[in-house]
């Protein structure tokens, strides 16, 4: 890789911090409780269809601080980074942290080959505008989240990696989103536990396809060991805040890409440096998610 920064330039981007990963993990929560909260408060059913939006982007969230714990990298205390993702993240999404990360280290050995195991969601890119339509169509109608759980559930592999599932992978998640509900309900809202299943099932899931088109699609050359070029690098916005990107750094994938072991709080700072340091002048950088749509629309 031709990057400009020396090994010493980098190590101050390697320090990680407990309390900024406890803060990401306990917001994140607050925000799953305030959301439930406002929608038992202000009961209707615009309220709820903002909830089914946000608690999305919290799944979302879920999901970045699963992918960052399963890297080792959120907290210092290694033993931190294992409690949270196999009971704070991961379970509530149905998923094995440590299944995960095995086949997550292959899409980052792979990227820029067709050996890519993740390639299959971003290869065809770009694609026509209904082709976009479509796609996202299904997933807002909760198409694709149905047949990505009848396939978790019926064949007893994982959804990612397609292997066989490990012991106590759904047992853990029934369990984990069991004491969610019999919360709910000990505050006497059982019902609005459905805003979470209808969020994971439809946003979510576009909020995974979105984030998989930022990171990768329709980029400069995807079949490029470069970063720069396979890989995409946003300033997240307030769509990124709320969706796509709800932890800090997370857009920033270039990044994480070049240097897997910087946590994603200090992926930004990280950013900032490579750019002033010319590494992406030959790289048309999106400045938005909208502008990243645009790149992967022909």
């Amino acid at each position: 890789m031709n990057i400009p920064l020396s090994k010493e330039e980098v190590k101050p981007f390697l320090q990680r911090s407990d309390a900024k990963a406890w803060w990401i993990v306990v917001s994140n929560w607050l925000g799953i409780i305030g959301i439930f909260t406002m929608a038992a408060l202000l009961p209707h059913w615009a309220t709820y269809v903002l909830a089914v939006f946000l608690l999305a982007g919290r799944q979302q969230a879920l999901a970045a601080i699963m992918h960052e714990t399963g890297h080792k990298t959120l907290f210092a205390t290694r033993a931190y980074n294992n409690f949270v993702c196999k009971w704070l993240s991961s379970p509530f999404l149905l998923m094995d942290g440590e299944t995960y990360i095995k086949s997550h280290m292959m899409h980052h050995r792979k990227a820029g080959t067709d050996q890519d195991p993740d390639l299959q969601n971003y290869k065809d890119y770009p694609v026509s505008k209904m082709s976009l339509v479509r796609k996202f169509s299904r997933d807002f109608l909760g198409l694709t989240g149905l047949k990505a759980n009848l396939y978790l559930f019926l064949s007893g592999r994982d959804l990612l990696s397609r292997k066989k599932r490990v012991n106590f992978q759904l047992t853990r998640g029934l369990f984990v989103n069991s004491v969610m509900f019999a919360i709910l309900w000990a505050f006497g809202i059982p019902q609005l536990y459905l805003l979470w299943i209808v969020a994971y099932l439809t946003v979510y899931m576009a909020i995974i396809r979105m984030r998989q088109i930022a990171e990768h699609a329709g980029v400069k050359d995807l079949y490029h060991l470069e970063p720069k070029y396979n890989t995409r690098s946003i300033p997240r916005g307030i769509l990124g805040l709320l969706f796509v990107s709800p932890t800090e750094g997370l857009s920033y994938h270039c990044e994480h890409h070049a240097f897997m072991a910087v946590p994603t709080y200090n992926l930004r700072a990280l950013h900032k440096l490579l750019k002033n340091r010319g590494y992406y002048d030959d790289v048309e950088l999106a400045s938005n998610y909208f502008g990243v749509l645009k790149q992967v629309v022909r």
